[in-house]
C-alpha cells in the first residue's frame, strides 16, 4: 500500500500550505540556507544573515501577519471555499498549537483531531528545548544500559556523556552547544534516537565523524522557511517569556542556553507585531480529541498534552512507549497507527482506540558501531 493510501480511501485528504510556505510565498533566507550547507551544524542565526533576510523579505511581505492566529483563519477560509461543514484535523508538533486555536476560534467546524507530539500555545520552542531534552536523553542513556547488546557496546555511556561534554568544552566556544544541538534535533525520531548512545561515546573519545557525516544538510537546504519560523518564535514565544528566566534554566541542563541565546539574539532583527490577547486562550471544548505522545520525544513532552487533554472532557491520551517526537521508523505504523486514527477519525469515539497495540510498536535496535 502506498503512503497515505489508506487515508485517502474513502475521504477526501486536504493538503494546504501554511501561509509563509510552500512555492507561491514562502518566506525563506537563501543565504542562511548557504551558511548552513557550508559545515554539517554551524552556529545557527548568524546575526547579519538574520537581519539581511528580514530586511529582502519585508520588501514584498509584512512579516507582523504571519502569526497563529491568521493561520487559523486562513483554515477556515479552506473549509468554506471547499464547501465542508466540518472536517477533521490531522497534527504534528507546532501543526497542534495551530490545530488547538483552530478549534478554539472555529471548534463548531472540527468533526475530530488526532494531535501528536502537542505543543500548547504556552509552550512554544524554543523555552523548553533543552530541558525537555534533557529528559529525553536521560530516558534514552537509560533504555540502552538495559538492553544487553548497547550496555555490553557502551558499559557506562552516562560517564561517557561527561567525558564527551568536556572534551568539547576544551575545543572552542560553540563546540559543545553545536553538538549538544545536533543530538537533540537527531532525538526526534525513533530512528534517529537510536544513534545516540553510539555518538555520545564516540564523542567521548574524540571522534565526530559519524556525527558530521549524519548532520550534514542534503543540497535543498533546511526543510522549512526560516522567516516564517522567526515570525512565529519571535513574536508568539520570544516576547511572551521571561528569556533571562529560560535562559537560567536550560543552563543547568547538558544542552545549555544556546539556542534560547541564539534565537533572542535573532528575534532583535525580526519585525514585532502586535499582541495576541487570546493567544494563551485553554478554554474547554467537547471536540473529541486523540492525544499522542511519544515517551521519548525530545521537544514537546507527553505532560503537556495530558493537561492539555484535560481541557477536552472528549478526549484520550495514548504514549507510544517505543515513540519519539514523530513514530517513523516504529513497526506496525499500517496495521496499528494508521487502523487507530483512521477509525478515530470517523467514529470520534476515544474509547474505541487500542491503546495496546500502540505499546507492541518497536524500533530497531541501538546503533554500536
Amino acid at each position: 500500500m502506498s503512503d497515505g493510501e489508506a487515508f485517502r480511501r474513502n475521504r477526501d485528504l486536504v493538503l494546504a500550505d501554511q501561509r509563509g510556505t510552500g512555492r507561491s510565498g514562502a518566506l525563506r533566507c537563501p543565504a542562511m540556507d548557504a551558511y548552513d550547507r557550508r559545515r554539517p551544524m554551524p552556529p545557527m542565526y548568524a546575526p547579519e544573515l538574520v537581519k539581511e533576510c528580514a530586511a529582502a523579505l519585508s520588501v514584498t511581505a509584512d512579516l507582523t501577519q504571519y502569526t497563529t492566529a491568521a493561520s487559523a483563519r486562513d483554515i477556515d477560509a479552506i473549509r468554506q471555499a471547499l464547501g465542508y461543514r466540518q472536517f477533521s484535523l490531522v497534527a504534528l508538533s507546532y501543526g497542534t498549537t495551530l490545530a488547538l486555536r483552530y478549534i478554539s476560534d472555529f471548534g463548531t467546524h472540527v468533526h475530530s483531531a488526532v494531535l501528536i507530539g502537542t505543543v500548547p500555545a504556552d509552550r512554544t520552542p524554543p523555552r523548553f528545548h533543552a530541558i525537555v531534552a534533557e529528559q529525553a536523553l536521560r530516558l534514552v542513556l537509560a533504555d540502552c544500559a538495559s538492553e544487553p547488546t548497547c550496555a555490553a557496546a557502551f558499559p557506562d555511556i552516562e560517564a561517557d556523556l561527561g567525558v564527551a561534554l568536556a572534551r568539547l568544552d576544551a575545543r572552542d566556544g560553540f563546540a559543545r552547544s553545536v553538538f549538544m544541538e545536533g543530538l537533540r534535533t537527531r532525538m526526534y525520531s525513533p530512528q534517529g534516537m537510536r544513534d545516540v548512545p553510539f555518538f555520545v561515546h564516540a564523542a567521548a573519545g574524540g571522534k565526530f565523524a559519524a556525527f558530521d557525516a549524519a548532520m550534514k544538510p542534503g543540497d535543498g537546504g533546511r526543510l522549512f522557511a526560516e522567516g516564517l519560523y522567526l515570525s512565529i518564535t519571535c513574536n508568539e514565544s520570544m516576547a511572551r517569556i521571561d528569556v533571562d528566566e529560560a535562559i537560567g534554566a536550560s543552563a543547568k541542563t547538558p544542552f545549555g542556553a544556546y539556542r534560547l541565546e541564539r534565537q533572542r539574539a535573532a528575534c532583535r532583527f525580526w519585525p514585532r507585531g502586535p499582541a495576541d490577547s487570546n493567544l494563551f486562550g485553554r478554554g474547554r471544548s467537547d471536540v473529541p480529541v486523540l492525544f499522542l505522545s511519544g515517551a521519548f520525544d525530545p521537544v514537546t513532552a507527553p505532560q503537556w498534552a495530558a493537561e492539555a487533554a484535560a481541557q477536552f472532557p472528549n478526549s484520550r491520551h495514548i504514549v507510544v512507549p517505543r515513540g519519539s517526537h514523530v513514530f517513523d521508523g516504529l513497526s506496525a505504523l499500517d496495521t496499528c497507527f494508521d487502523t487507530q486514527v483512521l477509525a478515530f477519525i470517523d467514529d470520534a469515539a476515544p474509547e474505541k482506540v487500542d491503546a495496546t497495540c500502540f505499546n507492541e510498536m518497536r524500533g530497531a535496535p541501538y546503533r554500536t558501531k
